[in-house]
């Protein structure tokens, strides 16, 4: 980013640091929180005459809103990477009370904001709604042109075996219950691998899950490189009960892979195009996805078909464009 000096925040050490002309601050702060008493005296000795300060999720946007709202010289540029529907949904009654009041403080705070993008239309829409603040789109910059897929014609014969794909994490947002019920309740069980690519609190239970109903699951933990899960699936699946805006999808759509997602919001009308580029079925509902993989199964020409539109709906999260609206936004606040 020509003409910005960026300054990185983070709790812990960066264990990765993605350019060497950012300046990575390592707070060692042991909740958000407590790390604001920091961040303010940083900002305050900052000399600069234009300061923006960017800050992610809605937690985190709270107190962002709530400790640097009236520091001179400084705007506050909010971004969602998750549509609303998380404070939706909980585990307990704790996290039910605590969704609730983070939802009370967005609409009384988020107004204060200088600025608030999503990174999809639906959860801009919406948040700009709950808010009464002007929300603008900004989408994950995650497509980086079509990939090759070697065997994407061949599916169209009847597959004796087919390999399906998930990348995300193991945890309850993503709902990886939903997928394995799904293929439980199948008649077509034995002829399924499936793949899944990521880490979380809920391995060992899916895994066990797998291993009483006798699904044939591989779990590939802590990898990088996803090229050749994508290369190697026939089918893509996300059954996440909410997103912002999967960049795992884009990708699986930028190999021209089959895709069933459920209905989650946000960004998957988006990416599907309403259901011109894929299968949706609803949030949690096991039983019409099992319907769905058995189709793929038995005849997938449908599915093939859609995948040919990805060409011209993709080009939407490409990393140029998004850059673009990007500093655009930035120059807003200057």
């Amino acid at each position: 980013m020509k003409h910005y000096e960026i300054e990185y925040l983070t709790l812990k050490k960066c264990s990765s640091k993605f350019n060497k002309s950012i300046i990575y601050t390592n707070l060692k702060r042991s909740s958000v929180l407590l790390s604001y008493f920091q961040i303010i005296k940083i900002i305050s000795n900052d000399k600069n005459k234009n300061k923006i300060f960017f800050s992610l999720q809605y937690f985190t946007n709270i107190w962002t809103v709530l400790f640097l709202n009236k520091i001179k010289n400084t705007k506050i540029f909010l971004y969602e990477v998750n549509h609303l529907d998380e404070l939706n949904n909980y585990k307990n009654l704790i996290e039910y009370i605590k969704k609730n009041i983070i939802k009370l403080l967005i609409k009384i705070l988020y107004h204060k904001a200088d600025l608030i993008a999503g990174n999809s239309k639906e959860l801009s829409k919406d948040l700009s709604k709950y808010t009464k603040k002007k929300v603008y789109t900004l989408y994950n910059p995650c497509f980086y042109g079509f990939k090759k897929k070697t065997n994407i014609y061949n599916i169209h014969n009847i597959r004796r075996k087919i390999n399906i794909l998930n990348i995300a994490r193991l945890d309850f947002q993503k709902d990886h219950y939903t997928l394995l019920k799904a293929i439980s309740l199948t008649n077509i069980k034995t002829k399924i691998k499936l793949v899944l690519v990521g880490n979380g609190e809920n391995f060992d239970k899916i895994s066990n899950f797998a291993i009483r109903n006798k699904i044939n699951l591989k779990i590939y933990k802590n990898e990088k490189k996803l090229n050749r899960f994508y290369s190697n699936a026939d089918l893509y699946i996300s059954t996440s009960l909410y997103e912002g805006l999967p960049t795992t999808m884009v990708e699986a759509a930028s190999y021209n892979l089959p895709i069933i997602s459920s209905n989650f919001r946000s960004g998957c009308k988006e990416i599907l195009n309403n259901g011109k580029n894929g299968y949706i079925f609803k949030v949690k509902d096991y039983t019409q996805l099992a319907n769905l993989i058995e189709k793929f199964f038995y005849n997938n020409k449908s599915f093939i078909k859609k995948t040919k539109n990805f060409r011209y709906s993709l080009e939407k999260f490409s990393y140029e464009k998004n850059i673009h609206i990007f500093k655009k936004l930035l120059h807003k606040l200057i």
